[in-house]
Formats: structure tokens, sequence, C-alpha cells
């Protein structure tokens, strides 16, 4: 298992997390789960887990250009950007 740190950038707020996963596109499964159980981003949660989920997999995660380790996957909701970047973290324990 891998940590990823996910960072999502919405309607003006930054929403930052860490799942532990197998894969990036896990992690971005298991944080898109918990964005629609806890209604983390309220009305807005839905569209935005399902679009992420669909550009992450549909799609496949696009690696950010000049990084090892760093993808991001982006939707558009109700005509604003949800951008999610997920990258790979080390542990210092």
């Amino acid at each position: 298992m891998n940590l990823y740190t996910l960072v999502l950038d919405f309607h003006g707020g930054t929403y930052i997390t860490q799942f532990d996963a197998a894969t990036a596109t896990d992690a971005v499964a298991a944080w898109c789960k918990e964005l629609e159980d806890e209604q983390l981003l309220g009305d807005a949660s839905f569209p935005v887990a399902e679009g992420i989920m669909v550009d992450a997999i549909e799609n496949h995660l696009v690696e950010v250009e000049g990084l090892h380790g760093a993808w991001c996957a982006a939707a558009s909701v109700n005509g604003a950007l949800a951008l999610l970047n997920v990258i790979i973290t080390q542990r210092l324990d």
C-alpha cells in the first residue's frame, strides 16, 4: 500500500486528505466514496465525485507534466471546475 495525498480545488476552497491505497486510481475511488458518504461539499458532493471518477477511470489520471508521482483529474460541476491533484506521499514514521 502507498500513501496518497489528494488536494481538491473547488468553488474557492481547497480540501486536502490522505488515503492508503494500492494505486492512485484506488485512492481516488476511496476519496470519491468518502465524499459521497460524508457529503463533504454539500449538494455538490455527488456530482463532483461522479465527475472526478469518470475522468479518473474513463480518461485515466493524467500525470502532471514534469513531475513524478503526481496526477490530476477534473470535472465541471454547474459551471465550476473541480480539480483534483493526487500525489504519492512519503511516510515520515
